[in-house]
């Protein structure tokens, strides 16, 4: 069967909707004998009686009706299609799937996302949060267009680009007052332990870092978000280990201690994204826009092993 004819499936709904051809070729701009050849072609094509003639009016037969049902969706496709275009042929810069974890989002994006919303008008951002495998494989998949997520990341099909190595701090109640300047893993086995869930490839760092200090991780808890292990810690229930932008963050009440870690874990986030992917300018925009979380820590402990 050929490709179907949209201007086949107008003419079947208009000559249904004004009930005859000649109203029909009125609305349409066309003359009768064109709307008549349009319905006859598509009852051809589809090899289906799609409208029933009873005097001068034309009634939809059952096949017709369906058409009809699919002909309007069909329209409002084609509709979105050309509006689509037309943003792109009038300066629409597209959409672009971004991929972060959520202490990232709540913390570090909201002045980025600000920016970009003010200055770049035709630019649409969606976002989609979860821990680092989760969003790198997505972008693994081309379901994300670009992530910005934690370090190390060993994929040879994206590039990587390092933008942030912030060390991580002992987070701790109020109470810690005579807790040592530095704190090592030794700290960590005399008190309550909050932790991540193990999903988190920082968990898994933290706990490396326990473990290579002689300290097996035992959690009193285990929560899913950053902001939680906060407010739990403020409230005098444990102590954790935090990234700086999380612990500084304030909380209902109360409030927490912070010390360095020794030796320190660096968390180190990168934008990462397929190294095939075209370079789109939306995505050029917010791939830039991104890199400029650079002035939030110190140089990246590593350069760049690509574009992204």
């Amino acid at each position: 069967m050929r490709s179907l004819n949209l201007d086949q499936l107008r003419a079947l709904q208009a000559v249904v909707d004004a009930g005859g051809f000649t109203a029909a070729a009125k609305r349409l701009s066309l003359s009768q004998p064109a709307v008549s050849t349009q319905i006859r072609e598509l009852e051809q094509r589809l090899g289906v009686r799609l409208l029933e003639r009873l005097g001068k009016r034309a009634f939809p037969t059952a096949a017709g009706l369906e058409a009809i049902a699919h002909g309007r969706r069909i329209a409002q496709e084609a509709a979105a299609l050309e509006a689509a275009m037309r943003r792109h042929r009038d300066g629409h810069l597209g959409q672009v799937r971004l991929g972060v974890g959520a202490h990232i989002l709540v913390h570090l994006l909201p002045p980025v996302l600000k920016e970009l919303h003010e200055t770049q008008p035709g630019l649409e951002i969606t976002i989609q949060t979860g821990v680092a495998a989760e969003i790198r494989q997505m972008v693994v998949e081309n379901t994300l267009d670009l992530a910005l997520i934690t370090m190390p990341i060993d994929d040879t099909l994206l590039a990587v680009t390092p933008v942030l190595s912030v060390p991580l701090l002992a987070v701790m109640p109020q109470t810690e007052r005579e807790a040592p300047a530095t704190v090592g893993p030794g700290f960590f086995a005399q008190r309550t332990l909050i932790l991540l869930d193990t999903r988190s490839l920082l968990e898994r760092m933290i706990r490396d870092w326990l473990r290579a200090g002689g300290v097996e991780p035992r959690p009193a808890m285990e929560l899913g978000n950053p902001d939680a292990i906060r407010n739990v810690v403020a409230a005098g229930l444990g102590v954790s280990i935090l990234p700086p932008e999380v612990a500084a963050a304030p909380v209902p009440a109360g409030g927490v201690l912070t010390r360095p870690l020794a030796p320190a874990i660096l968390q180190e986030t990168a934008i990462i994204q397929r190294r095939d992917k075209p370079d789109a300018p939306g995505l050029r925009i917010v791939r830039e826009a991104l890199a400029g979380l650079r002035r939030l820590g110190a140089p990246p402990a590593r350069p760049s092993r690509g574009r992204a």
